[in-house]
């Protein structure tokens, strides 16, 4: 399962790597711009942790020339096997997928635990064995 949303720098507008593709002449660099934008989402909810694969462009409204143009600028990376890009500087900025399951699993084990302790009474919890009552 993928993230329910990802970071975006409200400031993107303005950065300087996006004022570089935009000034670019090339009639994709809208697109491509957009393109950067729909991989942070495509990638948040796959749960690639930054890599976009050749035959996801698609999904992200790029095209081989949009990646392109991401790379130059700076944007996305090509990956050393050649079977697509990463989003350069994506771990240091969104969560990464193993980090979010781990948040998920101790969310739901919170839970399991708060409604034994609900349903059965604080002494029914045997640490670590868990609720008493499953036995």
């Amino acid at each position: 399962m993928g993230l329910p949303w990802v970071r975006l720098d409200s400031n993107i507008a303005a950065h300087d790597k996006i004022l570089s593709l935009l000034a670019d002449p090339s009639p994709k660099r809208w697109q491509a711009a957009f393109s950067y934008t729909c991989a942070l989402g495509w990638s948040g909810d796959q749960g690639t942790d930054g890599s976009v694969p050749k035959i996801a462009l698609p999904f992200v409204h790029g095209t081989a020339q949009t990646a392109r143009l991401l790379v130059k600028y700076g944007l996305w990376d090509e990956d050393r096997l050649g079977l697509g890009w990463t989003i350069r500087n994506y771990a240091q900025r969104q969560e990464l997928s193993v980090i979010a399951a781990a948040k998920r699993e101790m969310r739901r084990a919170s839970a399991v635990k708060a409604n034994c302790k609900r349903w059965h009474g604080p002494a029914c919890w045997v640490e670590p064995g868990g609720c008493s009552q499953d036995a």
